[in-house]
């Protein structure tokens, strides 16, 4: 008799015993599963509205069986036999949707399974089946078999003929290389959608990820406990089989609960906004002084989601099974996590330290501090390349990128406008929207330089269609860095791609503005003259 794991609640201890009656069933070589057996496995997936999985032996033996909520389910070790080349998983998705999904996938090589299969339910009905056999390649050999032909697929003809497919499917090959996002949001209203998760989905492409697909609800239907409603939750699940994401990116920052629900729920790792940021900070820090605060940021986001950080994480908290070494192992890396936080705020005093002394000796050289602030891809590190090339300098920044946060370590310049002004000219790193607060706080040594300028020059991306907003929340973040009151220009970079209606809107609407393109080489003698006339 095989044993039967898993998410038990509720069933009857006789439906539970038809389950495991059908170990009593041979499957013949020729056949993925004898049809007695799917059949069950059909009428039980819909009963009890949750996936059933298998293990079968190649010589026709179930060996164990596990019943989960959608997308969950985990097949326990078979007792007296290690996984590996001579076994097949088969499992129900009760959703209708008859494709292996991403984590499907993943046990696949990681169960190092010689077969795993998938049997799409709705109403009672098969309504398809997809097989993947693993080979040596990188792509598994993938065979779709209707409900009307399954009977006739030989399984065993399939399994002898895969060395000569050379890891080829009868469908196209599933794609590597890059990770596949699935994105999602909620938000105050419909109209906000497309904006909100176009930044998104720019976000994710600044940390090198393909996405795949996107779902919003309206946030009054979220939940604090999974974020998204139970009804979009499911539709979430299904459109992620459909998709074959294996990343999961939220456009909120997380509660470790919201975190560990939307992981156990969907099978996949999850990336809440503010992880998102932290990952591009991860790429694109040079220096050291950069390294440090994102580490420092990293790790205050991780603390409070220790444990729920990843499923395996997630079992070492208290409770049957789980106490003794695991609840020690998992303190222990809070305390060395805690430790590691104090020396490097630690490390960035000191940097904060040493800039106050470079700073200091600034001040002393008499010339004026101006900080170019902004939102992220708005044009600052070419304004600032475009002023030292204008003045005579040869710039050696690098070329500035059409991504997010292409800049990220802090730039300090002298640059001579005329024979009667010289000024230091810092570029620093962009803003964005929902900035998150512990990340604020950990570039504190890097925007120290906007708190010291003695004027600020906000450069406008003027054709981005959230314009206005970008400019508020620049705004916004340069009030809780206490500095929204000092004398400010603001750049209206890209005019040539802007109508002459928008453009008048946002010069009614931010103060001393500046009209230029930047990419078509106008000069900055505008602003130039308009700084002369605010430190004077």
């Amino acid at each position: 008799m095989m044993d039967i794991s898993g998410d038990l609640s509720g069933i009857r201890a006789s439906q539970i015993q038809e389950l495991k009656n059908l170990s009593e069933i041979k499957t013949e070589r020729s056949e993925l599963i004898h049809p007695e057996i799917l059949k069950e496995l059909v009428r039980l997936t819909q009963l009890w509205n949750r996936e059933i999985a298998v293990y079968l032996a190649r010589n026709g033996n179930l060996l164990a069986s596990a019943v989960g909520r959608h997308a969950t389910v985990t097949l326990p070790p078979v007792k007296g036999r290690s996984l590996g080349k001579h076994l097949r998983c088969i499992h129900t998705h009760p959703n209708g949707n008859h494709k292996l999904s991403s984590l499907d996938y993943s046990a696949l090589e990681s169960l190092g399974l010689e077969s795993m299969a998938s049997i799409g339910v709705s109403q009672g009905s098969l309504t398809g089946i997809e097989i993947a056999f693993r080979t040596e390649e990188q792509s598994p050999y993938i065979v779709n078999l209707t409900p009307h032909n399954w009977t006739e697929f030989d399984y065993y003809a399939g399994l002898s003929g895969l060395s000569k497919s050379k890891g080829k499917t009868k469908n196209e090959s599933r794609q590597t290389g890059k990770e596949r996002a699935f994105l999602i949001a909620l938000e105050d209203s419909e109209s906000e959608t497309n904006e909100d998760l176009l930044e998104l989905r720019e976000l994710a492409r600044t940390a090198g990820v393909d996405v795949v697909g996107q779902l919003v609800q309206l946030r009054r239907y979220g939940q604090t406990r999974s974020y998204f409603g139970s009804g979009k939750l499911e539709e979430l699940i299904h459109r992620l089989q459909e998709t074959d994401a294996n990343v999961l990116i939220c456009d909120d920052e997380l509660s470790p609960t919201q975190l560990r629900t939307l992981e156990a729920e969907t099978g996949l790792k999850v990336l809440d906004r503010t992880g998102l940021i932290l990952d591009i900070f991860a790429q694109r820090a040079q220096s050291r002084e950069g390294k440090l605060q994102v580490e420092l940021a990293q790790l205050k986001h991780l603390l409070p989601h220790l444990t729920g950080q990843g499923l395996a994480l997630s079992r070492l908290g208290a409770g049957v099974g789980s106490r003794g070494p695991g609840e020690t192992k998992l303190e222990l890396d809070r305390r060395r996590m805690r430790d590691r936080i104090n020396q490097l705020e630690k490390e960035l005093k000191l940097v904060l330290q040493q800039r106050d002394v470079l700073r200091r000796q600034r001040t002393r050289s008499g010339l004026p501090l101006i900080a170019l602030v902004g939102y992220t891809n708005a044009g600052k590190t070419t304004f600032m390349t475009k002023a030292m090339e204008q003045a005579g300098s040869r710039s050696d920044l690098p070329v500035g990128e059409n991504k997010l946060f292409a800049t990220l370590d802090p730039i300090v310049r002298s640059i001579r406008i005329d024979s009667s002004l010289e000024i230091l000219l810092s570029d620093t790193v962009g803003f964005i929207r929902k900035l998150p607060t512990q990340l604020l706080r950990a570039f504190m040594a890097t925007l120290e330089e906007v708190k010291q300028a003695d004027v600020l020059i906000h450069i406008v991306d003027a054709s981005h269609p959230q314009a206005v907003h970008h400019a508020e929340t620049v705004h916004e973040v340069l009030s809780q860095l206490e500095s929204a009151d000092k004398p400010m220009i603001t750049l209206l970079n890209k005019i040539d791609q802007v109508g002459e209606e928008d453009l008048s809107q946002l010069t009614s609407y931010l103060p001393y503005p500046v009209k230029i393109s930047l990419k078509r080489g106008d000069s900055l003698k505008p602003v130039w003259k308009v700084l002369s006339s605010l430190l004077n």
